[in-house]
């Protein structure tokens, strides 16, 4: 299945597409609004500003994917693998992140406001520059937070209002 086919699918109706390879797909301002992509391949996919609102992605592979501008909003991360995917600008708020693999992903400058379950997410190696994540509770201890090798450049400039940082 290709980009042009989901397309057309989803004019016609169709929201269920769990499973789809669409790996090395190519989408751009396209709306995917309330799908369900669960377990679906779209690795090595370039879906900038694309809508994802409200979309399950549970368990979908989007390893060294371009998602610059996506809106993610209310979209069901949990199991996703985001292994070196670039977020940059993403809107990620109100999503769950249970058991996300973020590892080595680009997250610069992303809207992770009232995001659910971050500290079960892989955050291994994550650039979170300019993130903007006010309801975060950062912890200290690696086995909550899995937050090894974080690049916090400009750590100024990010954003971590009513954050709480202690040691557990």
């Amino acid at each position: 299945m290709d980009a042009e086919e989901v397309l057309q699918r989803y004019a016609a109706g169709q929201r269920n597409f769990c499973g789809v390879n669409l790996q090395g797909i190519y989408m751009r301002g396209e709306n995917l609004k309330g799908v369900n992509l669960s377990w679906a391949d779209l690795s090595r996919s370039s879906l900038m500003d694309v809508n994802f609102s409200e979309v399950d992605l549970r368990g979908t592979d989007f390893k060294k994917s371009f998602l610059i501008l996506a809106n993610l909003t209310q979209a069901d991360l949990s199991y996703a693998n985001f292994t070196s995917a670039y977020l940059t600008l993403a809107n990620l708020s109100q999503t769950n992140l249970n058991q996300t693999n973020f590892t080595k992903a680009n997250l610069t400058k992303a809207n992770l406001t009232g995001a659910k379950y971050l500290t079960s997410a892989n955050l291994h190696k994550v650039i979170i520059t300019g993130a903007i994540m006010p309801d975060v509770k950062v912890h200290t201890k690696m086995s909550l937070w899995k937050k090894t090798g974080i690049c916090l450049k400009s750590l100024v400039k990010n954003r971590f209002d009513n954050c709480s940082v202690s040691k557990q």
